[in-house]
């Protein structure tokens, strides 16, 4: 075994493992004096969200510092923070953020994590405890319980809570029971569904314990709903609009409230600009009447006809209106357009929804109940319910549940199909028959991308957040060696071979680092120029890696040292821009005559591996695509829409172009004789035959996101994919 240790010159890095999930007392936490108050009323609670600290962003900056200004003016008993606290994930815009206020004052801040300070995986996600404290924890002003949650995902724009997320939000919230509660989280929870994975769990519990209200940010627009008997208030983004939502308890014989109001501060950058307020529906903290639009009965049946729909309400609901609507394929959208109105018959309702668009496979229906008013984006005040339904054609023949969430790629070792999981599970499973039985299984640190793979050594690489690469042999699971790197492996892993040796290339944060693959021992290590999520693709010769200055790299595959560069974030100036545009995720191909592929968001491009001089583009986002590949003597390759593309590799003509699913993120693209087979982060699979163009829907697995790599089973008769939420599955083969 070979421990090499690697420090980067980084502050305060801890490990990106799962965190402990735990209650902040305000021993812990203490509350300024003058939160010290009676129950009775009275407390000043200040909202923020979405400041986006950007260092080389004076407007940003200058925005955060208003708004900074303005809340220790207000001295209000808490401040909350929906999250994006930066602008691309650095640990040195949270310290900058918290040092805007006065010592003396940060104690009275607490924040939950945004997709902007996770997604890019810089170091703001690790440093993130350090710098501001826990990611998912709760505590108490006087007799409001205040749990604040984090849906963030390491590497992920998108939103998520695991089981054990769920399991401490339930358990947390039932020590609440009776009292006011107040939710916060960054992603909207139901004014836009599935921005959240499984939001719909997280209202259920929400909703179950009482909840009364849930503030979020990520979408940069207000809006303010009540939803399930919770109000739902989406903030305005600091880094656009500075300002906060100032919320104060009011409490009467006859009602008890938190008053809401926008506080739009004085834009600094914007000479001029003048303050303003203005109020939101007050957040209610009685008990009565706040679940009467709740159905006492919602079933949804499949019949000849469509999707028969009933709901039954009480006799108290006096609903407007109930709608109803089949979720489609874009999970990752989020926005359902389509409802349907059903017809009263007393207090049932009843309608019959089309399904001839709907794919086979598990399919979500939502019943909306709407008081007068409720369906506007401001005050209104509705119910929603998910039933969940299948139509026959697209069943797995088994599932087996994963502990933890799953986003690296599966691997096909002969009989063995193996899986990773952020929790660092891996299990390799052997299908027998019509069910699956584990063959072994190992504990190594949480995996979030894809392993590489020795298939005639049967070894296995995987990369962890735990700063270590670690060494399996796929045929038992024993450890072969680990290596620490000093920081975070959060991309893709790659076997290689250079000057007949095998290596593995791996990136940690901002530096590539080539190992030998027997024993773990160092090669070389190469820093960068910003971060890279891989894969790397070598020649042998040359490394090719993207990298979050905007650019694609070559580098000496003997030595690291770098080599050329071509742009590929058009041009993009800032280090935001260029991360979140650039190539720093995309994959590159080996072409013939000693040419390159290099993806990007805005195009594929050919270029010369000798100089990465142009030979042609194409337009189009494939930057989170899966890897194109030869298919013959043409280039087979994916777009991020899904598009399927044959192309001529020394000339980018187009011979065949389908378009199948809605979105595609990492999840690579399989092949069986002629047939692609082609998975969308939405869960929803399609077919291409590359012979004549032919495409089809082949159904819809259980509406969640898939980020890994399916394979398909040794006799090719069988899908095997692997949800986000932790279900290893298989689906029968037309």
């Amino acid at each position: 075994m070979t421990d090499i240790a690697l420090t980067l010159n980084r502050r305060r890095l801890l490990a990106l493992a799962p965190l402990p999930l735990a209650t902040v007392t305000p021993a812990l936490f203490p509350l300024p004096a003058k939160a010290a108050g009676s129950s009775s009323g009275g407390q000043v609670i200040a909202y923020v969200t979405d400041v986006h600290v950007n260092l080389e962003n004076e407007v940003s900056i200058a925005r955060a510092h208003a708004c900074a200004d303005a809340l220790v003016e207000l001295d209000p008993d808490l401040v909350l923070h929906g999250g994006d606290l930066t602008g691309h994930g650095t640990a040195l815009a949270l310290g900058t953020w918290m040092e805007m206020f006065p010592a003396s004052f940060r104690d009275r801040i607490h924040h939950v994590p945004g997709n902007h300070d996770a997604a890019w995986t810089n170091d703001a996600y690790e440093a993130y405890e350090a710098e501001i404290g826990p990611r998912q924890y709760s505590i108490d002003l006087d007799d409001v319980h205040i749990v604040l949650n984090d849906d963030s995902i390491p590497g992920q724009s998108l939103a998520d809570y695991d089981d054990q997320q769920i399991a401490w939000l339930r358990a947390d919230l039932a020590k609440a029971a009776g009292r006011p509660i107040l939710a916060v989280g960054h992603h909207t929870l139901a004014l836009t569904p599935n921005q959240i994975r499984n939001g719909d769990k997280v209202l259920d519990v929400l909703t179950d314990a009482g909840a009364h209200a849930y503030l979020s940010g990520h979408i940069h627009s207000e809006r303010s709903n009540v939803i399930n008997g919770l109000t739902e208030l989406s903030g305005v983004s600091n880094g656009t609009n500075p300002g906060y939502y100032q919320l104060v308890r009011r409490t009467t014989a006859d009602s008890d409230v938190f008053e809401v109001e926008r506080v739009d501060l004085a834009d600094p950058t914007k000479p001029g600009a003048k303050p303003g307020r203005h109020p939101l529906p007050a957040i209610d903290l009685s008990p009565a009447n706040r679940n009467r639009l709740r159905p006492t009965r919602a079933e949804a049946q499949v019949t000849a006809a469509g999707l028969k729909v009933e709901v039954e309400l009480g006799p108290d609901a006096q609903a407007e209106k109930v709608e109803a609507a089949v979720m489609g394929p874009e999970l990752a959208g989020g926005n359902i357009d389509n409802y349907q109105p059903l017809t009263a018959h007393g207090n049932t309702w009843t309608g019959t929804l089309d399904l001839t668009d709907v794919p086979a496979g598990e399919n979500r229906a939502f019943i909306r109940v709407s008081a007068p008013g409720g369906a506007g984006p401001i005050g209104g005040n509705l119910w929603r319910t998910t039933l969940h339904f299948e139509l026959e054609g697209f069943i797995p023949d088994w599932t087996f549940t994963l502990r933890g969430t799953t986003t690296a790629a599966l691997i096909a070792d002969e009989e063995l199909v193996i899986s990773a999981t952020t929790a660092g599970h891996i299990w390799a499973m052997q299908r027998d028959g019509r069910r699956i039985t584990p063959v072994w299984r190992a504990k190594i640190g949480p995996v979030h991308n894809d392993p590489a793979v020795r298939g005639e050594r049967h070894q296995i690489f995987y990369p962890s957040s735990d700063h270590h690469i670690y060494a399996l042999d796929s045929s038992t699971g024993d450890s072969l060696w680990d290596s620490d790197l000093g920081a975070p492996v959060m991309s893709d892993l790659t076997a290689a071979t250079v000057d007949g040796d095998p290596v593995i290339l791996a990136v940690a944060v901002d530096s590539l680092y080539c190992l030998n693959s027997d024993d773990g021992s160092l090669r070389w290590k190469q820093k960068l120029t910003g971060i890279s999520g891989g894969p790397a693709t070598c020649d042998g010769e040359q490394i090719y890696l993207g990298l979050g200055d905007g650019q694609t790299w070559a580098f000496d595959a003997r030595t690291g040292e770098p080599g050329w560069s071509i742009e590929q974030a058009r041009g993009e100036t800032s280090s935001f821009d260029k991360v979140h545009h650039g190539p720093w995720q995309a994959y590159r191909l080996l072409l013939p005559d000693n040419a390159l592929l290099a993806y990007s968001r805005y195009s594929m491009r050919a270029v010369t591996r000798s100089s990465g001089e142009m030979l042609w583009e194409r337009e189009g986002a494939f930057n989170l695509c899966p890897g194109a590949r030869m298919w013959g003597d043409q280039v087979l390759s994916v777009s991020n829409n899904g598009t399927v593309l044959l192309l001529d590799p020394a000339t980018g003509d187009v011979e065949l172009e389908v378009e199948t699913v809605p979105y595609i993120k990492n999840a690579d693209f399989l092949i069986r004789d002629s047939t692609v087979i082609i998975t969308s982060v939405g869960g929803l699979v399609a077919t291409v035959d590359l012979n004549d163009g032919a495409s089809e829907i082949v159904g819809q697995m259980v509406p969640d996101y898939v980020f890994s790599s399916p394979v398909m089973s040794p006799d090719q008769s069988h899908y095997i994919v692997a949800t986000m939420g932790g279900e290893l599955r298989s689906y029968p083969l037309p």
